[in-house]
Order: structure tokens, then sequence, then C-alpha cells
């Protein structure tokens, strides 16, 4: 079945057309269920861009734009990292460790060897690479240089690799990424372990943890030695560490007895290719580029402040058992998807709650209480639009100085404050008309009226002010 473009649709898809024709860097911003994805791909099908180069957050996300794409007749590859297309079921730690040198299936494979689809995912071509008795990942390198494709979809850490097959155009999806980061988390207690195994003292460990930064480089120089423990309760933890070393801000949060590491995935500099960022909620300075289309949805999404406390570290240390009582006898009800972040999870009782490690699928608990962590697994690209309640529990912040780390990179804090929530809505309202049964949506902090102007741009309307 192929896909056709709405009205509004088609129309954007032409003022796109006519901007891309004259600036390299161009914006779209669109409400979550709009229908961004089929609109700039009926752009780069006008404009014959090929090949484009689609990147990604995530791979479900991926899947989503081949599996359009290829109702709209385009020749696509969606790409995977190494892990995802291992015919052994390899991890990092085993390539850093030279498996591949011996592996059965690294043998030279040419174009000429293969007879393919005009349209491969990256589940295809592991499949194929096992049919093939060759690599699945190498066979997705000979693929990418294959020109027949004209829309190569990767992850955003794959980036500086595709951008060898000299794409025309580059779209960056879910754009917000670059701005609010991804957050990886290990507790200390683990990392003392592991450090352990490598000969560190008590002290030497003791000193480090305070010193996440130090902590970091030492990490990076001792990594070969890492990847040498051999213990099997171990491994997961030393993945994470070796997914933390990409992460660009590290920092000890004495609370949770943890280092937690935020990932900013950047971009090459020099690009030699049109840019288009999509999002949501686009980074304010691309809002502030004039060939930036938003598109509006023409309604706003009800929200409710309670601000009856401020959820600061303080206040929550001084006031707990009130809070408590006050959140569980408010909130705690049948159908709610609690968000909050990990300082506050303590606001709510250990049990009657369904929590996020959990889980796999939100709405599989819909009848239920939900609490989900605001920069979780389930922030983005998920549906919890079954829910009939919507919980912000607190101002959704990092630590004071994280938060001034990346404000010098150029965000406010109530920016990055009205993106998380505006992000974390569109898991809760995913159309661009209203739903029929419009969800009960309520940030409880009393900060978040600060933030009220900056919340109605997309078009989130404070409605007991």
């Amino acid at each position: 079945m192929t896909l056709e473009l709405r009205p509004d649709q088609r129309e954007v898809a032409k003022r796109l057309v006519e901007v891309l024709k004259t600036h390299p860097v161009v914006g779209l911003q669109a409400p979550t269920g709009w229908g961004k994805t089929p609109t700039v791909l009926d752009v780069i099908k006008e404009l014959k861009v090929f090949p484009a180069l689609w990147l990604v957050p995530r791979l479900p996300i991926a899947i989503h734009v081949h599996q359009h794409a290829t109702r709209m007749g385009m020749k696509t590859l969606a790409t995977a990292g190494r892990e995802r297309l291992c015919a052994f079921d390899y991890t990092t730690i085993d390539f850093m460790r030279g498996v591949c040198r011996n592996c059965a299936l690294n043998r030279p494979l040419s174009l000429t060897d293969l007879q393919l689809s005009d349209s491969l995912d990256f589940g295809r071509i592991k499949e194929l690479g096992e049919t093939l008795q060759v690599c699945p990942y190498s066979l997705q390198t000979v693929l990418e240089r294959d020109r027949r494709y004209e829309l190569i979809i990767a992850h955003y850490g794959r980036v500086n690799r595709l951008i060898r097959a000299k794409p025309k155009i580059i779209i960056v999806d879910e754009s917000h990424n670059l701005v609010i980061p991804r957050v990886h988390q290990i507790e200390t207690r683990v990392l003392s372990m592991i450090l352990e195994k490598i000969g560190f003292s008590e002290p030497e460990i003791s000193n480090l943890i305070q010193s996440p930064e130090a902590l970091k480089t030492v990490l990076t120089e001792v990594l070969d030695m890492i990847l040498t423990i051999d213990d099997d309760e171990l491994r997961p933890y030393i993945e994470e560490v070796m997914e933390m070393l990409r992460a660009q801000v590290w920092y000890y949060a004495p609370d949770e007895n943890t280092i937690n590491a935020l990932e900013v995935p950047e971009l090459p500099r020099n690009i030699n290719a049109q840019t288009l960022f999509m999002s949501a909620t686009l980074p304010l300075q691309m809002l502030n580029n004039p060939n930036t289309i938003v598109i509006h949805r023409g309604w706003n999404v009800p929200v409710r402040v309670d601000d009856k406390f401020a959820l600061t570290y303080n206040n929550i240390i001084k006031r707990k058992d009130e809070i408590r009582r006050y959140v569980t006898e408010k909130y705690l009800k049948p159908s709610t998807v609690i968000f909050t972040t990990a300082i506050r999870e303590d606001l709510l009782p250990s049990d009657g709650v369904v929590w996020e490690d959990e889980i796999t699928s939100p709405c599989d608990y819909k009848d239920r209480t939900v609490m989900l962590k605001t920069f979780g697994k389930f922030n983005e690209g998920v549906n919890a639009d079954c829910f009939e309640n919507v919980v912000v529990l607190g101002y959704p912040l990092h630590p004071p100085d994280v938060m001034r780390r990346l404000e010098s990179r150029g965000i406010s804090e109530e920016e990055f404050v009205t993106m998380v929530i505006t992000q974390i809505l569109g898991r809760a309202i995913r159309s661009a008309t209203p739903p029929l049964q419009m969800p009960k949506i309520y940030l409880v902090d009393r900060r978040f009226r600060a933030i009220t102007n900056r919340l109605r741009q997309y078009e989130i309307e404070v409605i007991n002010t």
C-alpha cells in the first residue's frame, strides 16, 4: 500500500523544497504524530538528493522511517551497529578483544557476489549475511557503498562512517537529542568491584569516585586491563562503562551512589551536504533560524500546575513525609503514568506502583499507576497515550553544576525544561488532532509557573493560572 500525503503535508513539503533549493541548513518543527517523516521523505524524492542519510537516536525510529520509505517506493537501507548484526551475538567487549580476526565469517565480499532487493533493513542484512556465510556487519559496509540506495538510515553514532558515502542531504531526526543528553548510570559499588579487579586500592577508588572527570580519564587509560576481566556477572557493567566513555559530562550522584554520564550526540563540523533538522521541539538556535518551518497544531494541550510545593532537594529532605502523603493521596490512582527523576522516586510508596525497570511497554499496565524516569528509556519514542492521567513529578533538571555545563553548550535551564516537558507530553498525546479522550496532565512543582509562556510556544496551555 502506497503512502499519500495529506493536503497540509503536501503544502509543507512544497515549502521545504523551495527553501532547500537555496539554503544549506533548514529546520522543521511539527507536533508529535503530525507526520514529519512521510513529508520529509516526499521532499527527498522531489529533490532527488540521493543518497540521503537519515540519522536517528534509536533503532525503533529507524524501522519506522524504513517502513514509510519503502511504502513510498524508495530504495532504502536501514543500518545498525556491529552488536546488532553479529551472527554469533558477540558484544563490544568481544570486538575489542579482537574476536573478529579469527571469525569464520570474516572473509572478503564484493557487490558482484550479491543479488539484492531494492530495500533492506538490518534484520534482513543479518539473515542475508548468515545465508551467504559472511559477516553481516561487513556485508552492511559493502551495501553502504552501493549507489543503488536512495536512502540510508543510521544511528547518530555511525554518522562519521556514513559521511564517506557522500550523502547529498542529511536528515537529523529527533534533533532535540543534540541538546537533551542521554543519561548513562552505574552504581559506585559496581565500579569499585571493577577497579578492585585490576588492582586499585580502596582509597584510590574512593578518590576517583569523588572526582568523576578524573575517573573517566583513568578508565580510558586502563580500558585494556578492564577488558581482561573474566567475570560474567561484571560483564554487562563493563559494557556500560564502555558506553559511558563516549559521554561528555560525568558527575557523582551521592544520594543515589551512582556515577552518571551525559552523552550529547555531536555531528561532524564540516558536513559537505545540506542538513535538515526535524523534531517536535527544535533547539532554540534552530527555531531562530529564518529557514525553519514551524507547524502548529491549531489547538492547545491543557495542563495544570500543582504549585503546593517546590520539589527541590532541600525541600524534599525537610518535608519528605508531608510531600509523600500529599503525592500518594492525590496522584496514586489507576490509569496514571508518573514521570519523575531518581531523587523524587522516594516520594512514591514502594508498593502500589509499577516501576520502569519492571516493564517493557507502559500501556501493558494502563489500569495501574506506572512510574517512568524523566530521563529514562521511555522518555522518547514510545506510546503512553493509554493513560487517563499524566503526572510530571518535579521540575526536571540535572544537578546545578551539570546544568551550568549544559548552559555553556548554549541552552538555558528554562529552555531545557520546556523541551523535556514537551517531549514527555508527546508520549501521551500522539496525534495531530485532539484525542477523543484528553488525559488530565499535572505538572507538580511550583517552578513550572516560570515557564508558562515558553510552554505556550509549543501549544501547551496552563489552564489553572
